[in-house]
Parts: structure tokens; sequence; C-alpha cells
């Protein structure tokens, strides 16, 4: 007969170091691994907790509880917002369902490639088709940085999707409005907002002419419109939507074209109340209704219809092709590097079109611009050619490098 499996047990705490240190060891099927602590009371605490996850749905490595202590380590080590760790666990919950309340080793990396062969096959109810292979990969990646982290707590020896490949070709960024196609996109939602008072309406223009996530847009408040209209505080510290991630949180200056809008809006209005609020209910316009705002507005310009993040990859391609510098627009969008902006948002050959502007200029082929003589009158002639957005972009990196304000 077959030795049964023993189940797993912690053991005890003992003193190291000349009881400077305490450690404890939790052995399980798979091997051990060791804990250590400050005090002998932390140990013991800590094997408490141990023993009570063991004990936890009679299955101390359940598929499931061991996702559960990933995404909260994930949040309490600042890898990710609390939103966006909720996002990938419900991911992977819809992904892995099968296996969740199954012991972590019964998902072999047979069977893990079984599960993506399912994914790449099934339609999904939103479209009736298979996911896209983008989608196909942010689920591979997610579940690959959850197994990875369970091998280095020592739940497993090996992921079971580290041979597992990636199919299909990804697209990178979304279709774009051309730069006409965007002026009468934004004269048909002024229009709807100044005549029927489409309120989504002009949502959409904010997020396009300042290059926001809709998720921000949406959970603007009235207060958050500041300085006179003149500044918008975007995922601020103080609000209920923290932002995609940790440098979503800036403060963009406002259009004048769109500014009297944004004050009517918010004119006599409760500060804490949603700026972009849904008439019926009072609260925070969801995310369909913004899709479908961004949709009406489209028809009714009579423009190719796009989704809500295209008007975000077009402020990001405006943004490159008026000569801004990389990083100012990564700042702008709340992107920690300008890879990320180049990757996703960026409309392909917009990079290369802004470098040979600027090859031209540098080599004084443009005739309709000059050579600038060396010295400090040239400096004053090549900031005076600078468009006034990335002008106040450059004086706003320099107050930031600087510290001080002028």
């Amino acid at each position: 007969m077959p030795r049964a499996k023993s189940p797993p047990r912690v053991k005890g705490p003992y003193a190291e170091r000349g009881g400077t240190r305490f450690r404890i060891r939790i052995c399980e099927l798979t091997g051990h691994r060791n804990l250590y602590f400050s005090t002998m009371k932390e140990a013991l605490a800590g094997m408490k907790e141990a023993a009570r996850e063991f004990s936890l749905s009679g299955n101390a490595r359940a598929l499931g509880r061991l996702l559960d202590e990933y995404i909260e380590d994930k949040v309490r080590r600042g890898l990710c917002t609390a939103l966006s760790a909720s996002r990938h666990r419900d991911h992977l919950r819809k992904w892995l369902g099968d296996y969740l309340d199954k012991d972590i080793d019964k998902l072999t990396p047979k069977r893990a490639a079984a599960l993506y062969e399912r994914l790449v096959s099934t339609p999904t109810a939103k479209t009736g088709l298979p996911p896209s292979a983008a989608t196909q990969r942010y689920y591979l990646q997610l579940a690959q940085m959850l197994f990875r982290w369970a091998t280095r707590r020592g739940y497993l020896r090996e992921s079971p999707f580290t041979n597992v490949q990636p199919v299909g070709r990804p697209h990178r960024g979304k279709k774009q409005l051309r730069f006409d196609e965007a002026e009468r996109f934004i004269s048909a939602a002024f229009r709807m907002f100044d005549e029927r008072g489409d309120v989504m309406a002009l949502a959409t223009v904010t997020a396009l002419l300042l290059g926001c996530r809709a998720g921000e847009v949406r959970h603007l408040r009235v207060r958050d419109l500041d300085c006179g209209g003149a500044k918008l505080w975007v995922a601020a510290g103080d609000s209920d939507y923290q932002g995609k991630t940790h440098n979503a949180a800036r403060d963009p200056d406002v259009p004048e074209v769109l500014r009297p809008r944004l004050l009517r809006l918010a004119s006599g209005r409760d500060p804490d109340a949603p700026l972009f609020a849904l008439s019926r209910t009072g609260k925070h316009g969801s995310h369909q209704a913004f899709y479908c705002a961004v949709q009406r507005v489209c028809r009714a310009a009579r423009v190719p219809i796009v989704c809500p993040h295209s008007l975000r990859g077009l402020w990001a391609t405006a943004g490159v092709r008026s000569g801004a510098l990389s990083h100012a627009v990564a700042a702008a969008l709340g992107h920690g590097s300008f890879a990320v902006t180049a990757k996703h948002y960026v409309r392909p050959g917009a990079l290369d079109e802004a470098r040979t502007e600027r090859l031209v200029q540098m080599l004084a082929l443009d005739t309709a611009k000059p050579l600038l003589e060396p010295g400090a009158a040239s400096t004053e002639q090549f900031l005076a050619s600078l468009p006034y957005e990335t002008l106040a972009r450059l004086v706003a990196l320099a107050e930031q490098t600087s510290g001080q304000k002028p």
C-alpha cells in the first residue's frame, strides 16, 4: 500500500543567535520552509497563524487561498493598487476556477497548457469571438506571476506555466481618430453639451484634451476643478479613485476652450459631488455610460467609432508630434516611463515623424525656420518658437527638478 501523506506541520520556535532571532519551520508535502521573527512572542503568533491557515477549507495549499494571499502580498508591498489587484484576482479566478478548491500541486504543466488552449479557443460572451492575442497574453502573464510567487514561497518546486507559449500576435494601440476627425469630435461634443446638456459628452472631450483615462474622468469631483478652472486634480490622494498606478496622480492644465464649460458644470454644486454625474442618480457616470457617450459623439461628428481609451492615445500622438519631450508626455499621461507611452498609445510612425522634423530643424533644411545663431539670442529664439503647451511643460519640468517655484 502507498504510504499516506502526512499533513502539513509547524515546528518550533527555535532560538538562534543567542536568543536575538527565532525560527519556525513549516513542513509541507513538497518540502519545508523557515520563517524568522525578532521575538519569541512574534514566533508563537506566527505558529498560530500558520496552523490556522492549514486548517482552512481542509486544504492549506488550495489554489484559491494562495491566490488571495498573493494578492494581499502585492498590495502590502506596494506593487500595485488595491483596485488593480482586485481585478487581477477576478481574472485569475475566472480562468482557473476549476482548480481553486484543489491543492496547488493538482495544476500540472500538462493541465496548465490545456487551460491555455481552452482560453484561446473559447468565445467570450461579450464579442462571441475568442479573446484577442493581447488578452490571452495578459491572462497568461497574470498566472505566470502568481506561480512564480508561489515558487519563491516554497509552495511549489516550479511553475506549471513556465513552458506555456503564447499564441497569436497582439495588436499595439487602439484605432485613433485623425486630427481633422478629432476637431469634428470636439465640436460635436461641445454642441451636444451646450444645446442639450449632455454631461457625458463633455466628459469625453475632457478625456481627449487632457489625455486622461476614462475612470479618471468619471471619478472627478467638483473640488478637483481648481484655480478658476485652470487646473484639474486627477487621481488625487484624497480621491475615492486612486488611479491605475502610483504615477496617475497629476494636475494638468485645462485648455481655455474647456474651462468655461467645466466651470458652468461645477457652479453652485457641492464640492465633493461628482463633476460628471448622471442626472438621474447623482452618482459617478458608469464606464458603460462613458463608452456609449464616446460612440454617441462619434456618430454625431460623423467620424469612425472609437473606444474611450483611443482618445488618450490620440492625445499622446499629438503630444509627440508637437515636439513635446518624451518624458513630459509620459508624465502627463501618468506613466512611469515613455516606453509604456510609445508602446501602447502613440500612433505607429509618429515618433519617426517627430524625429524627422527635429532633424530637419537641426540641419536647417526647413527654409521657413532659418538656422539659429549661437549665443544667448539663439536660446531666446528657440524658446519663442516652441508651442505654448510644450513651453509650459518645460517650465513645469524645471520647477520639479529645482524644487522651487519661480
